[in-house]
């Protein structure tokens, strides 16, 4: 590391000033601390591709069914007739690729068929996504977080010699939560189709 304020001589050990120390360190795997800190970016980066696989996979027929929607509408403003409220934003939120419209409207029948089947792909993908979330053990990941946030300034001032430089760019790192993850990866709004309405 380097800054332009002055402090390039007291980085001392893992500076160009300490040739001798540097051959050392080069014998050895990496420092304590870096190993840590990598362990540490491998488990967060592990908790967080699972849910966007599980995501993915989870989205694949609430995809399909806003396909199938698109077929029998004309528009992206075409819901009034069968939704409650808009359901454009939910292309986005899932990713799904632009859909293409209809020429014209399909049938009120098929319309309202295609409206129940989106509302009840996107709830059912809304309890399995919760119950998926709910059920990760995230105490591997956690407890990794955890060490790293109690020994990654000691195991590096003991490399640097200064807890002034070994503080410099840290910051702790929280530890995960189903809310937190539900948060980061929430459920998907719920459209409720105009036929269900009480």
């Amino acid at each position: 590391m380097s800054s332009t304020d002055g402090d390039d001589e007291e980085f001392g050990p893992l500076g160009t000033a300490e040739p001798e120390l540097n051959q050392l360190l080069g014998l050895f795997d990496l420092p304590a601390f870096a190993r840590r800190g990598q362990d540490m970016e491998f488990s967060v980066a592990q908790v967080h591709a699972r849910c966007r696989s599980r995501r993915e996979e989870y989205l694949e027929m609430v995809r399909m069914r806003l396909r199938q929607w698109a077929a029998v509408a004309s528009g992206p403003d075409d819901w009034e007739a069968n939704f409650a409220g808009p359901i454009a934003p939910l292309w986005a939120l899932t990713l799904t690729p632009p859909p293409s419209w209809a020429a014209r409207p399909g049938l009120p029948r098929q319309r309202r068929g295609a409206a129940r089947d989106l509302a009840a792909s996107i709830r059912r993908f809304n309890d399995r996504w919760r119950r998926l979330i709910l059920s990760l053990n995230l105490e591997p990941a956690n407890r990794v977080i955890d060490h790293y946030n109690r020994y990654y300034l000691l195991e590096k001032e003991c490399v640097l010699g200064s807890a002034r430089l070994a503080a410099r760019h840290f910051r702790p790192i929280p530890l995960f939560s189903h809310e937190v993850l539900l948060g980061a990866y929430p459920p998907l709004p719920e459209p409720e189709p105009l036929d269900e309405r009480p």
